[in-house]
This record gives structure tokens, sequence and C-alpha cells, in this order.
């Protein structure tokens, strides 16, 4: 009798882990080059600087033994970044003029918004490649007005409830529109509405008694009440100290809610049968971020590429993916050229494009 060959049961995904290869010496030269060609050229080079950075970061990024990379045209940049400059300075003016067109290109600016958001996502994520194969985002436009406009109109009615599933829908919207050649990206079932909930409202109680522990001690700590010390010379450096620990908790939440809804999100993409893994923690990722800026601030700029370094490093070493098969089965999709208008006069206003 003939024999049947045993059939072969699937094999669990392998977890392969994110690592970065770049050093703030090599990266320190890089930024001093682009700090002073934008300076000399009052700006002109720095869609070249930009190109040169992201360049160094994407090429220093592996995953089971590839680098990504970033093929964005400093020409096509320049030329958005002028046009994006050119409507801030007719904005800037109609605002200092108190016209009336101001708040209409404030209103236009804003009804902008989903577009210049989709345009940036489909410019970025073009230029983007990983193995050769290139990322893409669909051209959602309605999506995003539905999502985006619908969201701040709900944020604002219900006085702020909506917010944590409006941020819930606006990650739904920027991962499920992307793809990875022909294979498209989506946020998981891991990733809910509920977890965004659960982000806001720990940090509005933890909040509440921040500013509960706060006001205890401009009470118990207020200069009247220092021994041996005049109000008068006490007030300016009580109120600065204030001021100060007031700054640092500020920070503190800002980074710690930005880190935990990152987190989040990218726990839940998933492309295919693969998976993206988070290990960031809170504590350590707070501390990160409020050390890197006292870094700078104390060596008056020049550790900014230490600061990003380290920063990017640690986002990506404690990421991990589940592989299940080969990456090398994507095929890539062909598509059009986008221009980089949407992302420049994104970054020129302002505007949070990114996850």
């Amino acid at each position: 009798m003939p024999e049947h060959p045993e059939p072969q049961l699937p094999t669990a995904p392998r977890r392969e882990a994110l690592r970065f290869s770049g050093r703030a010496g090599e990266y320190f030269r890089i930024w001093i080059v682009n700090l002073a060609l934008s300076v000399m050229t009052l700006g002109l080079y720095s869609p070249w600087a930009k190109v040169r950075r992201n360049k160094y970061f994407y090429r220093h990024t592996h995953l089971a033994g590839a680098a990504f990379d970033y093929h964005a045209d400093p020409v096509a940049i320049l030329k958005g970044r002028l046009i994006a400059v050119a409507l801030f300075v007719a904005y800037s003016v109609l605002t200092a003029m108190q016209s009336a067109w101001s708040a209409l290109v404030a209103l236009a600016g804003a009804l902008a918004f989903p577009w210049l958001l989709v345009r940036s996502r489909m410019f970025a994520l073009r230029n983007t490649s990983y193995r050769g194969v290139r990322f893409r985002f669909r051209p959602a436009y309605a999506e995003a007005y539905r999502t985006l406009i619908g969201g701040m109109l709900l944020s604002l009615l219900t006085l702020g409830l909506y917010l944590p599933h409006f941020q819930y829908r606006r990650a739904r919207l920027l991962v499920d529109n992307s793809a990875f050649g022909t294979l498209p990206l989506r946020l998981g079932e891991r990733t809910g509405s509920p977890d965004f909930y659960a982000i806001y409202l720990g940090a509005g109680l933890l909040a509440l008694l921040c500013v509960f522990l706060l006001g205890i001690f401009s009470v118990a700590f207020a200069p009247p009440q220092l021994a041996g010390m005049e109000a008068g010379a006490a007030a300016p450096g009580f109120q600065l100290g204030v001021t100060l620990l007031s700054a640092l908790v500020y920070l503190a939440f800002y980074f710690g809610v930005e880190g935990a809804v990152a987190r989040v999100v990218f726990n839940g993409i998933e492309a295919g049968r693969h998976q993206l893994h988070c290990r960031w923690s809170l504590p350590g990722y707070v501390f990160l971020r409020l050390s890197n800026l006292l870094a700078i601030l104390c060596s008056a700029g020049l550790l900014i590429p230490w600061a990003a370094v380290r920063l990017h490093r640690y986002r990506i070493e404690h990421m991990s993916a589940a592989i299940d098969g080969e990456l090398d089965d994507v095929v890539a999709a062909e598509e059009q050229e986008v221009s980089a208008l949407g992302e420049e006069i994104g970054e020129t206003f302002d505007f949070d494009l990114g996850l």
C-alpha cells in the first residue's frame, strides 16, 4: 500500500526582537552638520537634514536580520514646506491685523486637518521600506473626516467623556488603513476602547491625588509658616519651587499618558498572522523622557543627539514581533508617488500627525 506523508503540524510563531545599532557619537556628527547647514541656509537645508536624520535612524533599526529604510526626496519635502510656510505667514499676518479673515483661515485649517493627516501618512509610509517592500496608507479621506471631526465635536459635547473612545478610533484609523506591501495592518482584538478609558481614568484619579498633595504642600510649607524666615523674602523662592514642582508633575503625566497610549496601540498591531509586542515600562519611560529633557536643558541643547538616540533605542529594543511564517513572502504593491505637501503643512502648523 502507498505510504501517505505525515501531515506537517503548524509551527509556533517565532519571537524576533527589534534592535537599534545607532550610536550617539555617530548621530551627533550628522546632527551638528544638519544644524549648521540649516542655520547658514536660513532653513532651506532642513528637508535634506530631515532625510539624513530619518535615514540614520531607519537604517540602524533591525528586525529579523534586516534593516528599515527611508526614501523621501528632499526636493519634494522642500516644495511642500515652502507652501506650508507661506500659509503660516499669511495666517500670522491676518491674525496680527486682527482681521476677520484670520478666524476663517483657522477654521479652514481645522477642516483641512483630516486631509492633512491622510496625506501625511501616505507620504511617510510610502517612503518607508523593510526588506525592499514599501509600506502604504490607503487614502481614507471620508473615514478620516468622520473619525476626526466627529470625534472632536463629540468630545466637546460630552465634556471629554468621549475623548478616550475618540483616541481609540483615531488609532484604528491610522493602523487599519496601513499596509506592508500587500499585507494589511490592523488593530487587533488585544486593543480596544476600554484600554483607553482605563488609561485616562487612571491618569485622572492620579492627577486629582497629585493636586490634593500639592495643595497640602502649599498650605503646610507656605512662607508665613516657615520658622525664622520672613514671608516677603521666602515668597519668590517658594513660588518658584511650587511652579517647578507643578511643571514636573504635569510633564510626568503627559509623558505617562503618551507612553501608555502608544504601548496599547503597538501591542495591538497585527499584520496578517504576525503580531507586534511592546514591553515599555511606564515608570521607566517617564523617567527616560524627564531625564532626557533635563540633560538637554543643562547642556544648552548639545545633548539633543544623545537624548534622541537614547529614546529611540529604548522604544525599539523594548518591542518584538511574533512572526508566523516568512516575511519574504510579502509582495510589494506598486503605488504612485505621494506629494509631501500634507506632511510638511502638518509639521509647520504643529499638528500631531503620528500615532
